[in-house]
């Protein structure tokens, strides 16, 4: 139990700081503060679990102790999911490729979306005759839309030809991206274009299923993620599976 009781410290006294330095550095969201949400019970559990051997407390300490079993059980089965997703298309051959938006402060793309910019740039490079799709509306705080910070990016710092980038500027969601951007490849490439997406590696499972509920089935190209929120992008999506299985999205 002394094991278990370090364990605990350790790694709740981790998480803590996680959500303590992140804040710091990156926009305040849900990823931000998950670490501490569930760090702060499991220090305060290690802390006080040598007075929780008996009655209330003691039913109290394997509670949690069995929740966080569960936890961690799903945290591993997502981890599966999402990283055999990442790297399932490998090689792909598209028609059309989907560049999925994320956040851009003013009108400059952050380093999440640069990263999904440079993988996307490299494909097309690697496939000069794939059309590229730049899908994202303007959020909070954004005095740009995301595609059109996308668009500007590919072009001044990637060299892309601007005939072969296509603006979707309205979708304010995954299934937006997705529902908005099959419409205008259908428009311009036609009906039977093949299409795959960008977006980071995190985010390619959830994506793809989302793709098939908006009817396209497209390979997901995965990105890299930005390395001191990566434990913060994990956590977040993993709610995000799990309200999207419970509402039926995916």
């Amino acid at each position: 139990m002394k094991v278990l009781r370090i364990v605990c410290i350790i790694v709740g006294a981790f998480l803590v700081l996680d959500t303590l330095l992140v804040s710091m550095l990156s926009n305040f969201n849900l990823g931000v503060i998950l670490p501490a949400i569930l760090g702060l019970p499991l220090l305060l559990l290690g802390v006080f679990m040598h007075h929780m051997d008996h009655g209330f407390p003691a039913f109290v300490k394997w509670f949690l102790l069995g929740c966080y079993a569960v936890g961690v059980t799903v945290l591993l089965v997502m981890g599966i999911l999402m990283g055999t997703a990442a790297k399932r298309a490998d090689k792909v051959d598209a028609d059309a490729l989907i560049v999925l938006g994320a956040a851009v402060h003013g009108d400059r793309v952050t380093w999440v979306l640069s990263n999904r910019l440079d993988t996307a740039a490299d494909y097309l490079d690697s496939h000069p005759d794939t059309v590229c799709v730049v899908s994202g509306g303007q959020g909070d705080g954004e005095s740009v839309t995301e595609a059109s910070a996308m668009q500007k990016y590919l072009i001044e710092r990637k060299g892309i030809d601007a005939s072969r980038i296509l603006v979707e500027d309205k979708a304010t969601s995954t299934l937006e991206n997705f529902a908005f951007s099959k419409k205008l490849i259908g428009e311009t490439l036609g009906e039977n274009a093949s299409i795959a997406f960008v977006t980071t590696d995190f985010h390619v499972f959830r994506a793809g299923r989302v793709a098939k509920k908006a009817g396209i089935d497209a390979a997901g190209i995965a990105a890299p993620d930005v390395w001191y929120i990566r434990i913060n992008n994990f956590l977040r999506e993993c709610v995000g599976i799990v309200v999207y299985g419970l509402r039926g999205d995916i």
